[in-house]
């Protein structure tokens, strides 16, 4: 494209040019023996622009990019892709391979699961309590924000008992709720513990929820539909994206406030807090004195169940060891108070006494002054 004026870009470029920039991103990376941008990042990329070119042919514009092919990623697992790479960075068979760089990038993220003291402070930098709530809800149920966004104020189906907390039967310490058409298309029954109801009430159907339907009719011209519950400032229903942007934001004021925040953790994080903890609460101390081998099936079905996972194994044993490394952590601090999932998420945050010395963190919900 050198010497091409930008304005006929998108008439020069084909999917072939959109994979060779991605290797000779990969090129350029691996002759300077970079870990950044890793894959994950290229390909990322490469999706932004095919999400330019995807708007440009909607809107009528004449490009020689096909957004539905899929030829256009490239394959940087494949053997004869990365000798390639290797070839054209002129990099040796033994000198550190694209794989190792990816292993690198990701050794540099401190993927530990999300602390107390990051959750609080995250819970506090947002600016609308619609969205710590969500998160909030999210943590106790491991739900994605595609299932989140979906959760209504009033049930129906397999859901009709789904309420207010204070309308509901609080005889019992959860319910059940079926999150329909998540991810892949398909449906699954999950729990939700019953104080993790209460606080939504308590934090925002109470607070909020009125005042934002009456937003909601002004703007549509009708009343707010009873299974759409999370609505923002503006009464305009909450989205995934906007999930996705609010607690970007919520991130950058949070490591403006304490450096150490570390910038990689996002709204995803809720996805690994809710099997730890449901690990943690299920086997206790017996987590760092017994070989649980025996005790998997059970427990990583309902971890299945609860985050929709088709293969569970791997995955959960990446919990057991985050789970076991938590409880070295806090061994001999009240670990007789876990008592989860019989605990809402705030509870169980708060059974986890901290060291002496370090003062525990106040989980409320309450909007930030």
């Amino acid at each position: 494209m050198k010497g091409k004026e930008l304005g006929v870009y998108h008439h020069l470029v084909d999917n072939r040019d959109i994979m060779l920039w991605q290797v000779q991103r990969q090129v350029d990376r691996l002759e300077g023996q970079s870990i950044k941008p890793n894959s994950e990042t290229i390909y990322e990329d490469a999706k932004i622009l095919l999400g330019y070119f995807h708007w440009l042919n909607e809107q009528g514009f004449v490009t020689n990019v096909q957004v539905g092919l899929r030829t256009w990623r490239a394959n940087f697992k494949s053997k004869r892709m990365l000798s390639y790479i290797q070839v054209k960075a002129k990099v040796k068979i033994d000198a550190n391979n694209i794989r190792v760089l990816d292993k690198k990038s990701r050794q540099r993220q401190s993927d530990f699961l999300i602390t107390e003291g990051e959750i609080k402070l995250l819970l506090e930098s947002y600016v609308d309590p619609v969205y710590r709530c969500i998160f909030n809800l999210a943590l106790g149920t491991a739900m994605r924000p595609m299932d989140l966004v979906k959760f209504p104020f009033i049930g129906n189906r397999a859901n009709k008992h789904i309420l207010s907390y204070s309308e509901m039967d609080n005889g019992h310490k959860t319910t059940s709720y079926t999150v329909y058409e998540s991810k892949g298309n398909k449906d699954r029954k999950i729990v939700i513990n019953m104080e993790d109801l209460k606080a939504l009430e308590e934090h925002y159907i109470t607070p909020y929820y009125g005042e934002r339907k009456k937003l909601y009719k002004k703007k549509y011209g009708h009343s707010c539909p009873p299974d759409i519950l999370f609505l923002n400032k503006k009464g305009e229903p909450v989205t995934e994206k906007m999930i996705a942007s609010r607690t970007n934001d919520a991130k950058k004021k949070s490591m403006k406030v304490d450096p150490t925040f570390r910038p990689h953790l996002s709204f995803y994080q809720t996805r690994h807090w809710w099997p730890t903890q449901h690990i943690i609460a299920t086997f206790g101390e017996r987590l760092l004195t017994e070989n649980l081998e025996v005790m998997y099936l059970a427990t990583a079905q309902a971890i299945q169940n609860q985050m929709g996972h088709e293969d569970i194994e791997t995955t959960y044993k990446h919990y057991i060891d985050m789970a076991r490394v938590i409880m070295m952590v806090h061994r001999g601090h009240s670990l007789d108070l876990i008592k989860a999932p019989a605990l809402s998420v705030g509870q169980f945050i708060t059974s986890l006494s901290l060291p002496t010395g370090i003062a525990k963190p106040d989980f409320s919900l309450q909007e930030a002054g």
